[in-house]
């Protein structure tokens, strides 16, 4: 048979899909002649059976209060018309009158229910009704639940109200439209564009707020009473509660600027936009007002236990290796050990023709299993499987269904790669929707290397409401692997747990293959929470029972260590040894395991433990259930807008888990180019509210887009680990087999994902810092990081709506997905309401969708503070937020340059003033000693040798102490020079050398500093050495926390890059000390201020003195020449501790005394 073409899959696709058009894969309603047709309801198993006939009378009255209300909102196009009701098996006419002619099921099931009525009460909702949509906007969501004390309560109307309003969001995927107290994204009171607080709902009439609470506090709920606003008859969706309230807002009334939950997902339509584009009203179905309200008709009916036919390949195909021997074993497992008791089983093999083994049997006790389980031939036919007539056999099954009743399961085994001819097809899935039969297909074994996806079976069991599970073909010689053999048995059990439900089925807690031949001792461990505990079992399959050796011990959490030798039940018609537990022995934690490996190199063992919920009706146990979009299970990869959706509802009773992790593990199937399986992909799954996929945050349902599949078939796996009551626990479950048809483009088309959390906030005790927060969206929809971020920003929200405003610039780069990233902007407009949104771009170019909108509005500041100029640009970018540089490195950006600019300029005008004046000083100082040594020049002193201690101006030293390094010193009289030396020196030195810096005890030449070393002490200028943190408004003293509603940045504030000073010193000079005569005036070293000043080359340090010099005692009046002053060699030796000449940058003046 050839291979189906895209265009045929694509084709039988469609024609699978016109039953499901509102894209769920359970319900069955059809909208005729303006009429609910096929609406389930299900009552749990739990509810009391006491109260049925209040139950059942309160259910009726609510549901016809329901159905006259959605046919005013609908503008008399829909209401209910015929309800089947699906109640407890212990439920009868005897206890519950109104029951009627009660009739057994058709296929309804919990599962597929519309609306579901539970024994308990929801942790949020209450009793209140409540919708589980995990699909987008105008699309059908997954069930509506309530719980059975709102039918027992006597506000009807009231209650068919809140009925309604769940049902048009379950059945058109419109939304809530008001909102929220603690809400950040849809708050109860939104800024509209005249700067005052409006309740955030769409309405008629305009609304008034709260009088009792300021609606800037996130607290102050929005509250409204009938007699508040008496003209108030719109919107249905926004206040349900209220008897005026009938409609629902259309284009003339709708509030696009509200930030309600409808508007963000609905993209501003309206509801009545919304529900008019359903296949509900298309072409002019259902018109407006067409018929009258139709009478509600309820029908009830009792479950009865499923009814299974296993539908079995019989061709040549299964002659190969060990195939028709695991068969066999498999369908004795599945009969003799895992289906329930009550259950009917029949058996059918077909090729070209089909034939009974079993007819339909009720299970009831070990010797009818063993008959049915035994039932397969021992070898199967030698027809060829190119004869093999699917739809035949499907028919002999349906006949052994439909002896007693309608309703039931098909189980069909086949090889090959699941190949159905369009006619077989389409006769096929016409013929089990009649008989209301499930189909679910097991492809076994995968034997082609390269299979083609969409072969038309998979779609053909997804379009009953089945699962299509495949086996690969693993064999070595004339053997076949043990992995085939479990494979098996575990997709009969998921084939199984669907047709049963979770609660008829044990929990698969753990399974793992040991491979053979590597370890003498396997080990592993499993996870047992405390829901479970009930009929645990321990099992090891083998291929042969001399793999297993003879120590099998089981490690309970606490240490005790369990021989299982007594214990252990050997069957080896099916390979399984099993260890069976008492409730009492199953403590709650992490058990081990160690098993005796003997299996061969190329074989393996086994180990599989399951368990049921314990005795405890008060302790809900934990339920996955895991399904795939699109529900027919074929995805086009050329089409990008329709990606690959996984999704996983984890919950305890009726509460959503938190916290988990959840990994689906996607395989391709078939073998790489070079002989080898595809690798396992990872894809961690997200309860994250980003609506990309997920809906709602913390609702138990975890989901994610996988995008860039190529074409091929891919089996999904998915694993769960959690935490209730502070105990861990674990679930798996198996999806199925989803079909990748198409080809993927040749560039990257994938947008980057919706913002959906914009937040904006003035930050506290601030004038006009505003905080924005958002998750990174991702490149690829949620996945690796964007390239920018394109913000607008607008005084008119429509403006942003329709693609206009004004461009924000120096946004933060963006950070991988799913990171929480912040940015802070110094908003310039005052008593003005603002609106921003933003959207990301990719490398590639590509565009994600503009992100909620939200309003800014900045109060005018305090009279004392300064206006900000009116040149200056309305907005400023503190930029605060993390951004990646250069190597993608998250860091903190800098002030913009403006700002810099502005700072660094007063800075340096104050240090030039300061330089001025300093130098005018120091100037007019030096003329004063110049007259005032001439007039003492021809004095004669008593002496001609004076011993003089010296020390800086104002500094007193202790008597016999040393401060600060300085100590006394002495000039004899061989040192002291003429005044003509002086002179003559001073001038060469100045023609050699210029000033360089200064410091607080000034400089002197080399021959005064001859025998003065040391260095000078610190300045404290600029005080600590790392406390140059450049202060501005753009830097806040307060981040929001937590409590604020934002995350805190990861990172501090930064140093601006300025190095801390190795040295810090003042520009300006000590005031002139009577020891020393000279006054340098220097420029700040760039290495200790802002970086608008450039640096000096470094220097040596040895240059600079802590001591101040004698005074030059004055000698005798002698004529005589004098001789120019030769420096001694010690004066240029390089390693001397006094400064030489050559060394020596300074200009000094000495005249004298």
């Amino acid at each position: 048979m050839a291979p189906l073409s895209a265009t045929r899959s694509l084709a039988l696709c469609c024609l699978f899909a016109t039953a499901l058009s509102l894209g769920s894969s359970f319900s069955k309603v059809v909208l005729r002649d303006n009429g609910y047709e096929g609406v389930v309801i299900a009552i749990e198993d739990r509810v009391p059976s006491s109260k049925c006939q209040e139950i059942i009378q309160g259910l009726e009255d609510v549901v016809r209060a329901a159905s006259s209300t959605i046919f005013v909102a609908t503008r008399g196009r829909a209401n209910f018309r015929s309800v089947r009701v699906l109640v407890p098996s212990s439920w009868n006419v005897a206890l519950c009158p109104s029951l009627g002619d009660l009739q057994s099921t058709r296929g309804e099931t919990w599962d597929g229910a519309d609306l579901r009525v539970t024994q308990g009460r929801h942790p949020r909702h209450g009793p209140r009704p409540w919708t589980l949509h995990t699909k987008g906007c105008g699309q059908t969501g997954d069930y509506i639940s309530l719980g059975h004390d709102l039918l027992l309560s006597n506000d009807t109307i009231i209650n068919g109200r809140l009925l309604a309003h769940e049902w048009l969001q379950y059945r058109y995927g419109v939304f809530e439209e008001t909102g929220w107290v603690e809400n950040p994204v849809h708050p109860a009171y939104y800024r509209a564009s005249d700067g005052q607080w409006r309740p955030n709902a769409c309405a008629n009439v305009e609304l008034s707020p709260n009088p009792s609470c300021h609606p800037h506090n996130a607290s102050c709920p929005f509250r409204i009473e009938q007699g508040d606003s008496p003209q108030l008859t719109k919107s249905f969706m926004a206040f349900p509660e209220l008897p005026s309230v009938k409609e629902l807002c259309d284009e003339g009334s709708h509030n696009r600027e509200a930030p309600t939950r409808h508007n963000l997902l609905c993209d501003g339509k309206s509801a009545w936009e919304v529900m008019r584009a359903s296949p509900d009203f298309q072409n002019n179905r259902n018109v407006e007002g067409g018929l009258r309200e139709s009478e509600v008709t309820f029908q009830y009916v009792r479950p009865r236990n499923p009814r299974i036919v296993l539908l079995i390949d019989d061709t040549n195909v299964m002659n190969v290796q060990k195939r028709w021997d695991f068969m066999r074993k498999a369908v004795r497992k599945l009969v003799t050990y895992d289906v329930p008791d009550g259950y009917g089983i029949g058996l059918v093999v077909f090729n070209s023709i089909p034939s009974t083994k079993y007819p339909m049997t009720i299970l009831t006790d070990g010797i009818t299993r063993e008959k049915v389980g035994s039932s397969l031939p021992r070898n199967p036919s030698r027809e060829d499987e190119h004869k093999r007539c699917i739809i035949c056999g499907v028919r002999e099954a349906l006949k052994l269904i439909q002896q007693d009743g309608i309703g039931g399961h098909i189980v069909m085994v086949t090889a090959g790669s699941g190949l159905v001819e369009e006619s077989e097809a389409s006769e096929t899935a016409q013929l089990l929707l009649e008989a209301h039969v499930v189909l679910h297909a097991i492809i076994y074994p995968l034997a082609e290397k390269y299979p083609t996806p969409n072969g038309g079976l998979e779609t053909l069991a997804a379009r009953s409401g089945g699962n299509t599970f495949v086996v690969r073909d693993e064999g070595i010689g004339a053997d076949s692997k043990l992995s085939m053999y479990y494979n098996l048995l575990d997709s009969f059990y998921h084939a199984l747990l669907s047709a049963s439900g979770q609660s008829a089925l044990p929990v698969k807690v753990h399974s793992a293959e040991h491979p053979g031949g590597r370890v003498p001792i396997s080990e592993g461990s499993f996870m047992m929470d405390p829901t479970l505990g009930t009929d645990t079992v321990f099992a090891i399959f083998y291929y042969d029972v001399t793999h297993v050796g003879n120590q099998v011990h089981l490690v309970s959490p606490h240490g005790q260590v369990i021989d299982t030798a007594n214990m252990q039940n050997e069957d080896g018609n099916i390979n399984m040894i099993t260890v069976r537990l008492v409730e009492a022995q199953v403590t709650p934690g992490l058990w081990r395991y160690k098993v005796e490996n003997r299996a061969d190199s190329h074989q393996a063992l086994y180990v599989q433990v399951t368990s049921r919920p314990r005795l405890q009706p008060r302790v809900p146990s934990v339920k996955v259930r895991t399904w795939i979009n699109p529900s027919l299970g074929v995805v086009n990869a050329s089409d990008i807008s329709k990606p690959l959706a996984l999704y996983a509802e984890v919950r305890v009773g009726l509460m959503g888990v938190e916290g988990a992790k959840v990994i689906a593990m996607l395989t391709r199937l078939g073998y790489t180019n070079n002989g080898t399986q595809y690798p396992p992909l990872e894809v961690q799954l997200f309860d994250n509210g980003l609506t990309s996929p997920d809906m709602t945050k913390g609702d138990g349902v975890y989901s994610r887009f996988v995008p860039g599949l190529v074409s091929g078939k891919y089996s999904i796996i998915v694993n769960v680990e959690g935490k209730i009551d502070d105990s861990d626990f674990a679930r798996r479950s198996r999806l199925g087999i989803v079909d990748v048809i198409g080809t993927l483009p040749k560039r990257d088309v994938l947008p980057p994902a919706h913002v959906v959390d914009l937040r904006a906030a003035l930050l506290p005790d601030t004038v006009n810092q505003v905080a924005f927060t958002w998750t990174a969206p991702g490149g690829d929809i949620d996945y690796g990081t964007a390239d920018r971020y394109v913000v607008m920003a607008s005084n008119n929200q429509l403006d942003l709506l329709e693609g206009g405003g004004t461009l924000l610039e120096d946004w933060p780069a963006p950070l991988a997905s799913p990171a929480i990233q912040q940015h802070t902007v110094l908003w310039k407009e005052y008593e003005t309401v603002s609106y921003v949104s933003l959207y990301a771009v990719d490398e590639e170019g590509n565009t994600g969708g503009f992100s909620n909108i939200v309003s800014v509005y900045v109060p005018a500041p305090p009279t004392t503070t300064v206006a900000p100029p009116s040149k200056a640009p309305p907005l400023l970018s503190a930029n605060t937020s993390a951004v990646k540089e250069g190597t993608s490195a998250p860091v903190l950006a800098a002030l913009d340059t403006h700002q810099l600019a502005v700072i660094f300029g007063c800075v340096g005008g104050f240090i030039v003033v300061v330089a001025v004046i300093v130098c005018y000083c120091a100037a007019s100082h030096r003329h004063h000693r110049k007259a005032a040594a001439a007039k003492k020049a021809h004095e004669v002193p008593d002496a001609y040798s004076i011993n003089v201690t010296v020390a800086s101006k104002g500094v007193d030293f202790a008597e016999g102490k040393e401060k600060d390094g300085i100590k006394k010193e002495y000039i004899s009289p061989v040192e002291s020079w003429s005044a003509s030396q002086l002179l003559s020196n001073h001038q060469d030195g100045k023609r050699s050398s210029m000033s360089g810096r200064s410091d607080n005890n000034s400089d002197h030449s080399a021959s005064t500093k001859k025998s003065y070393g040391g260095s000078s002490e610190p300045n404290d200028f600029y005080g600590e050495a790392n406390q140059y943190h450049y202060q501005h408004a753009g830097y806040p003293d307060h981040y929001p926390a937590q409590s604020d509603g934002y995350p805190t940045p990861t990172e501090g504030f930064p140093n601006d890059n300025y190095p801390p000073p190795s040295e810090a010193r003042s520009y300006m000079s000590s005031q002139p000390s009577d020891s020393f005569l000279s006054v340098s005036c220097d420029l700040l070293p760039s290495t200790h201020g802002p970086p608008a000043y450039a640096a000096y080359p470094s220097y040596d340090s040895s240059l600079r003195s802590g001591k101040v010099p004698p005074p030059i005692p004055p000698k005798p009046k002698v004529l005589y020449t004098p001789e120019p002053y030769m420096y001694d060699t010690q004066s240029l030796d390089p390693h001397s501790s006094t400064p030489s000449v050559a060394s020596e940058k300074r200009v000094r003046n000495v005249t004298m005394v």
